[in-house]
Formats: structure tokens, C-alpha cells, sequence
């Protein structure tokens, strides 16, 4: 894995970090969830820019009902395992909110690394920001994984 100098992180309500993960090259990362009304497996694929904003730059799922779901225009596609969406237009992002419970499983993956964004019991609010690598998200970085 090559580190470009971003980050993905995760916040929580009051701010505190969660998780927080070197961005590959490729910019590349997914969360990956278990749809709440059709009960099967989704993932969103993501590409973060260099000024920290990320796009959405495909959903895919064994589920075709799961991309109609979206109501994205979009070029999509098949095979053996699973369907994919491509959106048609830019579906970008400075900040994504979120809430992350046990029953929708959303789990964060970077280079091959799974960060869950739930805990049993009550949901977790969730902020997911790219940011640029600074002496500050270092020291984030030791702390969180002190703390976990």
C-alpha cells in the first residue's frame, strides 16, 4: 500500500475519532452494509480528490433491487455474484453523516483494512471526512490506537 498523504476518518457525534485509515494511491475505499428493506449485502465505492472531497463512484450488491433502491441514473452492469452501478452524474462529498447500527453492519474498508462503524445496542452517528496527513491527524492516529 502507498500512502498519498490522506486520510480517511471517522467521527463521532462529539467529535472524538473512531477510526482513521491511510488512503492507497487510487484514493480508493468502500463501506460496506447490509441493506435495512431487502436484508442483503451492499457496497459503495468511493474515490477521494486531493482536496479531501470524495465521490461515489459505484454501488454493487447480489441484489439488483438494492442499485433501483438509489434512484441513480447510471450505466449498470452483471455478473456471476453481483450487480454494479455506475452513476451518471457526480455524486460528491465534503462530509458523508451516517448511522451505523448492529442490524446494517456498516463496516469501513481501506487497502483490505475493516473498520466497523456500529456497536451493538443504541446507533452510532457517524461523520466520515477525507483529510490531508498533518502532524495533528498523526497524533490522532497514536491515540486512537492507544485507546482501541
Amino acid at each position: 500500500m502507498t500512502d498519498r498523504g490522506l486520510s480517511i476518518l471517522v467521527y463521532d457525534a462529539d467529535g472524538r475519532t473512531v477510526a482513521r485509515a491511510a488512503l492507497p494511491d487510487s484514493g480508493r475505499f468502500e463501506i460496506e452494509y447490509v441493506h435495512s428493506y431487502y436484508e442483503v449485502p451492499a457496497t459503495e465505492h468511493f474515490v477521494a480528490e486531493e482536496d479531501g472531497s470524495f465521490e461515489l463512484v459505484e454501488v454493487s450488491s447480489p441484489s439488483e433491487a438494492v442499485l433501483d433502491y438509489y434512484e441513480l441514473e447510471g450505466r449498470k452492469e452483471a455478473n456471476e455474484v453481483f450487480f454494479s452501478l455506475t452513476p451518471e452524474e457526480n455524486q460528491k462529498f465534503g462530509e458523508l453523516p451516517l448511522i451505523g447500527t448492529a442490524k446494517g453492519e456498516r463496516t469501513l474498508v481501506v487497502s483490505d483494512e475493516r473498520f466497523p462503524l456500529y456497536e451493538e445496542g443504541a446507533p452510532r452517528h457517524l461523520t466520515i471526512r477525507v483529510e490531508e496527513d498533518t502532524p495533528l491527524t498523526e497524533v490522532r492516529r497514536m491515540l486512537t490506537r492507544s485507546a482501541g
